[in-house]
């Protein structure tokens, strides 16, 4: 970079000179400083109303600005550790090169002059435009971030916009205040002593604008939270414990305020605090995402749609949903829809009077939605149920009874309706295969659980899920491991499960887990479908993976072509001349 160019940028001048001091070089890619996904949980966990203002602040204008953009909304918490990004999906694989993702800490001593590091050092917005990063590697970028605060004058993260190649000028910067102010003023209208809000300015166009002053007070009146543009319009000095009488007589004393005052929603003081999904993820936030809207739901009488491709862990989900609602001591009932006779489905769901039909047991049948009164009904694969099925539950879902196939009496039913698919419902709906109105009853919340390819903390759930399996110490090898993460996946946690079940029970006696105890069948698609770096840059990328498997099996049998070959399951001609290349065979 132009030795000119930092000397007129004296705050950029510095923090090059902090990096250095560091140890930090230029054209050397720094360590990444990776949150274990336990921890992840709890930072997500305690930051969750920063992170919900956020996604109700400051998103809704990213993504109004940045629509179709190479950009990503980034929030770290205090200690410059991302929490949550938003924005292009392929900019964001791109971004995990860098480790610019979830879990990673951005501090300025670990990655150099960056936008989030510098603005912490600095606690104030800084913009970092391409060449202006310490780090070579990270010079593809241009970042604007902004330190939050909360009402108490506390650091509690930084927000960044962060785009590839575009230059960010002044506007993208001044964009990134007004998310933080947007922000910090919903931070502030949810301090759990407040109980009226008074919004302040000189015009009245801006006091809805999110730049007005803001001053709240509790039940008796008094002032016990402002933000700064409420201290600059009002020239009275210390806010803080002054009755709101006061400070509305005052104002009108020429000083042409406009004031409005409401009291503030009980629902924001008296939320439930729900805990983190421990069990579900290692710091996937989607996931977390998911987890908290669906507890919000679950008992309200309102249905709840998951989405997600096979295996995804949906009945897992669901699991832990019924064990964490107040529903919890009565019955989880799971229907895979996709897998009763359509003829027979009618007489599972809804039950039948005794002899109702040929083969019907004499004694009756009660019925999956009957079995699950007072509890919850899961009805997976529900995009398999047959047109007749879906009038009748509407029927159900409507009315809240159930008449048994044969019967004219009809049953009360208490029941919360879990439906799940791996299909596009609307579209089956367009097709004439899925009823309308069934389709907007069932989708009151509709969430979506990500692939595992997509999944933020994938390395983690296959280390987690390999360690259900192995025996002892045993680890996984740094070649496999990175096959594993660049592999597709396209069975998702259910072919993961299944694959380390199985090479675990082959290697069991073996330290290490290496790609000779996959059985050749599995292998295969691992050494031949994996995405490659482009796609998948945070693991290694797939030349890499293949040539240390190689080598690692080459030495595991002294040299021995044959063995290797029979081992990756690939001829010896190809193994002389992969070793020829890399210089392992004259």
């Amino acid at each position: 970079m132009e030795l000119q160019t930092l000397k007129n940028n004296d705050w950029l001048a510095s923090s090059w000179n902090r990096s250095k001091e560091a140890g930090l070089r230029e054209i050397k890619k720094p360590d990444d400083v990776v949150l274990s996904g336990a921890a992840m949980q709890q930072r997500c966990y305690a930051a969750q109303n920063v992170i919900e203002a956020v996604e109700q602040c400051a998103l809704p204008l990213f993504n109004q600005v940045f629509a179709r953009t190479d950009s990503r909304l980034l929030l770290t918490d205090a200690e410059g550790v991302i929490l949550a990004s938003w924005g292009q999906e392929h900019f964001r694989e791109k971004l995990m090169a860098i480790a610019l993702s979830s879990g990673s800490c951005w501090q300025e001593r670990l990655k150099g002059t960056n936008a989030i590091g510098t603005a912490l050092h600095e606690q104030k917005a800084v913009t970092i435009v391409g060449a202006q990063h310490y780090i070579k590697q990270h010079r593809f970028i241009s970042c604007s971030a902004s330190p939050l605060f909360n009402h108490k004058g506390e650091l509690v993260g930084v927000l960044d916009i962060t785009s590839e190649q575009s230059e960010h000028d002044v506007t993208v910067k001044l964009l990134v205040q007004n998310m933080v102010q947007l922000v910090e003023n919903r931070l502030l209208s949810q301090i759990p002593e407040g109980a009226l809000q008074i919004d302040l300015a000189m015009d009245k166009s801006v006091l809805s604008s999110g730049w007005q002053g803001i001053i709240i007070a509790n039940e008796g009146g008094q002032v016990v939270a402002h933000n700064q543009l409420a201290s600059q319009l009002i020239s009275r000095p210390g806010l803080l414990g002054l009755s709101v009488e006061e400070i509305i007589e005052e104002s009108k004393s020429g000083s042409g305020l406009i004031i409005e005052k409401y009291p503030l929603g009980k629902k924001s003081k008296s939320r439930k605090s729900i805990s983190a999904s421990s069990d579900l993820h290692y710091g996937d936030h989607l996931i977390e995402q998911a987890w908290q809207q669906a507890n919000r739901v679950i008992g309200k009488d309102i249905s709840l749609l998951i989405l997600g491709e096979t295996g995804v862990g949906k009945g897992e989900f669901v699991k832990a949903l019924h064990q964490n609602s107040s529903r919890n001591k009565q019955a989880l009932v799971t229907v895979n829809c996709g897998a009763l006779p359509k003829d027979l489905i009618e007489s599972e769901l809804f039950g039948h009077a005794p002899g109702a039909f040929t083969g019907a047991s004499s004694k009756g049948y009660l019925g999956r939605i009957r079995q699950a009164d007072k509890g919850i009904l899961f009805l997976d694969e529900i995009g398999e149920m047959p047109l007749d099925a879906q009038c009748r539950l509407l029927t159900v879902l409507q009315e809240k009874t159930v008449v048994p196939v044969g019967s004219t009496q009809s049953h009360n039913v208490d029941i919360q309706i879990i439906a799940a698919t791996h299909q596009d419902l609307f579209q089956l709906v367009e097709q004439g295969k899925f009823r309308q109105d069934l389709y907007y009853r069932l989708n009151g919340l509709v969430i979506k659980l990500p692939a595992l390819r997509a999944r933020a903390d994938k390395t983690e759930v296959i280390q987690a899920v390999h360690s259900k399996h192995s025996e002892g110490e045993q680890v996984i090898s740094s070649s496999l491991l990175a096959l594993l993460c660049n592999y597709d996946w396209p069975g998702n946690l259910r072919e993961l499960d299944n694959l380390l079940k199985v090479s675990c029970l082959i290697g069991d006696d073996e330290a290490e887990l290496r790609l000779e105890h996959i059985p050749v069948h599995l292998a295969k698609p691992l050494l031949e479908n994996s995405e490659p770096e482009s796609k998948k840059p945070e693991c290694l990328d797939l030349k890499s993976a293949v040539n240390n498997t190689l080598i690692d099996v080459y030495k595991e049998h002294d040299g021995n072509i044959s063995k290797v070959s029979r081992v990756l399951g690939v001829s010896r001609n190809t193994i002389y001349r992969k070793l020829k290349a890399l210089g392992m065979l004259k």
